[in-house]
């Protein structure tokens, strides 16, 4: 073979690289990002909401908004899951854990019916927001919130489920 073959046959091969990663990067990691972000930006207004309406019911203390900070849990579970980790100091919730996440599941299904967000799969409602888990690590309780904005978060949910 010949030696400028090998060399035009090599630079192909990057630019083929290239010009994949570049057409994967602006037509589906970018618009993941931003649909994630804009998931992210909804799913906090709606915890912010329902945390707030539980200070007032008394089931939380008051604390600093700036306390509740959400991260995505995508990158654990897969592409496209919408849901949310936040956390809590655990001295501002007065209740035992599983009291806190009923009252929180309520609290985001009555925020979801207030702004009509509803999912609508297998031919029923559910409420747009769910608490999907909460445990206490160290002083500071946290939760999972999934905002079921598509399948792939509806079957991440639904397989939680058969786990419990």
């Amino acid at each position: 073979m010949n030696v400028d073959l090998i060399i035009q046959i090599i630079i192909g091969l990057v630019a083929a690289f290239a010009v994949y990663n570049l057409i994967h990067y602006i037509f589906v990691t970018r618009p993941g990002r931003k649909r994630l972000a804009l998931a992210q930006r909804i799913a906090n207004e709606a915890v912010k909401s329902s945390i707030s309406k539980l200070v007032e019911q008394e089931v939380l203390l008051p604390f600093d908004e700036n306390d509740l900070k959400s991260e995505d849990i995508a990158e654990v579970w897969g592409r496209g899951v919408m849901a949310f980790e936040y956390h809590l100091a655990g001295e501002k919730i007065k209740d035992s854990i599983p009291e806190f996440r009923k009252s929180l599941s309520h609290s985001l299904e009555q925020y979801g019916d207030d702004h009509h967000m509803h999912a609508h799969a297998d031919d029923a409602d559910r409420p747009a927001f769910m608490v999907t888990d909460v445990w206490q690590l160290d002083d500071r309780v946290h939760f999972d919130v999934a905002y079921l904005v598509n399948t792939t978060t509806i079957e991440y949910v639904d397989d939680l489920k058969r786990l419990h």
